[in-house]
């Protein structure tokens, strides 16, 4: 066993987790990761296929890659463009599909022998695996693979299958081994959290309730859930988020404020119950902080359909709003449409960025003033910075040194378009004072329900 490891980790945080735990297999096996090409002896990139503008960015990587490099190709994009296109690039000898887990040692062995290795629908991931976080204090958790729906702009699907769900004894454990190495922040992730447990018979609900019950100073990001699953879990869920394991935040994507084009998405859910979801959990949560997707450009969506977008925004008023533009995915119902003119998409795509700056800016300055309990999660993007979370997952930047993973009390002094920006009140808690403060805060958040 042996050789130097380069990982290049691409996508969403259940391709990234991935990524930590096949470096996390590496590492726990005798192989080096580094930090820079030039220093490997073999290049593990780990990709994402979900956007086109994605898909082209790791194409062009992969292209850049020194010839005298080996290539291991893993995640969804072998899988969504096919093999033959990934081995036409460079030096690249061995592709393996995504929650490859362990098969990512026999792609890497074979190739650093000098052989190929292709093992597209080969799995061996699980999260009791060994893991080398990207963040030592911040664990991404894989709670299922796949999905029950069957979106038309898709691609993903084609890549992670139907939906098979991790059990709750494993995530529950990885969840208790992670804290006990210092984790304090933990993220549930998947490509639809609300359908958990559908596949056996257990339940989103049912997982949260285990996590809620977990002892330890951490808190939980509970990750992207689509209005469908959530409306059959919806009073489970509010209770889950009432809870102190939980930041107040959840993530349920829109997608289009017209029926007609959720229709055509084949999304299964309409604008009036994803604004009933919303409602529900802001009467319960009041400053709960709310993030949404939306597509701008579907092939059918026409300016009245755009406009109902942009009226769903000044209704829900989400916290964290991300836009993207339409692209064609292949062997998606969708790429058989008509797409509509590029200057059309780019204007609607600007219009809505400028809303959601406006209603961004709007949320941000109820904040200022603001103290309380915040989590130090990682190093800011200025040299000295760093950024602590609260309660409500809202990133609150510190020109003051502190310590990644310590819960400390901070003021919320002015905000940015991005980020609110705070000062340290006290960064000298001990455990139980911070678990006090946090008990305290949860019970003023839910208190006005």
């Amino acid at each position: 066993m042996g050789g130097r490891i380069f990982l290049l980790n691409y996508g969403c945080a259940v391709n990234r987790a991935e990524g930590e735990v096949m470096a996390g297999v590496l590492a726990s096996r005798g192989f080096t990761l580094v930090d820079s090409e030039s220093d490997a002896d073999l290049v593990l990139v780990n990709t994402c296929g979900v956007k086109t503008p994605t898909e082209n960015k790791i194409l062009h990587r992969l292209k850049t890659i020194r010839r005298d490099k080996k290539i291991v190709v893993a995640g969804c994009l072998p899988k969504i463009i096919g093999v033959n296109r990934i081995l036409e690039i460079g030096n690249v000898k061995g592709v393996i599909g995504p929650a490859a887990g362990e098969v990512v040692l026999k792609a890497v062995q074979a190739v650093l022998n000098g052989g190929r290795y292709i093992g597209l629908e080969e799995e061996g991931f699980n999260n009791l695996l060994p893991c080398l976080r990207e963040n030592p204090v911040i664990r991404k958790i894989v709670i299922s693979q796949g999905c029950v729906g069957a979106c038309s702009y898709c691609a993903t699907r084609f890549a992670r299958g139907r939906l098979r769900s991790y059990s709750i004894e494993e995530i529950v454990s990885a969840i208790g081994r992670s804290v006990g190495e210092g984790v304090r922040e933990v993220w549930l992730s998947s490509q639809d959290n609300s359908v958990y447990g559908v596949d056996n018979g257990s339940s989103i609900v049912e997982l949260l309730g285990k996590v809620a019950n977990l002892e330890g100073l951490f808190l939980v990001r509970i990750g992207m859930m689509n209005p469908r699953g959530v409306l059959k879990h919806l009073e489970g869920i509010v209770e889950a988020l009432r809870s102190k394991r939980f930041f107040k935040f959840i993530h349920i994507p829109l997608q289009s404020g017209s029926n007609r084009v959720l229709e055509d998405m084949n999304r299964g859910y309409s604008v009036e119950d994803f604004v009933r979801i919303i409602l529900r959990l802001r009467r319960e949560i009041p400053r709960i902080s709310v993030e949404t997707d939306l597509i701008v450009g579907y092939p059918t969506e026409s300016w009245e359909d755009f406009e109902k977008t942009l009226d769903a925004v000044r209704i829900v008023e989400p916290d964290f709003l991300n836009i993207s533009k339409f692209y064609v995915r292949p062997g998606t119902p969708a790429s058989r449409l008509p797409k509509l003119p590029t200057n059309i998409v780019a204007e609607r795509s600007r219009l809505l960025s400028r809303l959601a700056l406006e209603v961004k800016e709007k949320r941000s300055a109820s904040w200022v003033g603001w103290e309380g309990l915040a989590l130090v999660d990682e190093r800011g993007v200025v040299q000295g910075s760093f950024i602590a979370r609260n309660m409500f997952y809202k990133p609150i930047v510190l020109r003051q040194n502190v310590k990644i993973g310590s819960f400390i009390r901070v003021r919320v002094t002015s905000r940015k378009p991005n980020f609110l920006v705070g000062e340290v009140v006290d960064k000298d808690l001990d455990e139980a004072e911070a678990i006090r403060l946090l008990e305290e805060e949860n019970r003023a958040s839910v208190s006005l329900a």
